[in-house]
């Protein structure tokens, strides 16, 4: 088992978590067929892509959602399972993106690489949809730390 506090501010932390569910959710209704098939043509192929990434997008979702329902989650406290940290870090990437295409699309991808959002100037679903996705980067960073 991999545990860890996140270092943030339990505030700004249960401010982000109902972001964080509404974004989970939004990202559940692509179903995981986000990624073309590489050959579209071959029917039977395009049917085994399409189920195979289904299965493991619910799959790393379960991990995902565990994590969030944990009670200890909304003090900071992160808690996986070894055995999977690359699915939780794949949902991870898959709520940054979420996040990115819609409550950070106003944010240049140079402004959010450099950290230069002015939080005065934005509005708050921009400011919340942004610490949501610092939080979430922090919980990446920290568990590819800690399989290193």
């Amino acid at each position: 088992m991999i545990e860890f506090q996140i270092k943030v501010d339990s505030r700004i932390l249960q401010a982000i978590l109902p972001q964080v569910e509404k974004t989970f959710g939004c990202a559940s209704k692509l179903g995981g067929i986000a990624y073309v098939c590489p050959n579209p043509m071959d029917d039977d192929f395009v049917e085994a892509w399409e189920s195979g990434l289904k299965e493991e997008f619910l799959h790393d979702r379960k991990v995902l959602a565990r994590l969030l329902q944990n009670p200890k989650f909304k003090h900071g406290y992160v808690e996986v399972k070894e055995k999977e940290v690359d699915e939780l870090l794949r949902s991870l990437t898959e709520i940054r993106l979420t996040l990115r295409e819609d409550a950070l699309r106003g944010v240049t991808d140079e402004q959010l690489e450099q950290g230069e959002v002015d939080l005065q100037a934005e509005k708050s679903t921009v400011r919340i949809g942004y610490f949501a996705y610092l939080v979430m980067a922090e919980i990446q960073e920290r568990l590819i730390s800690e399989i290193s």
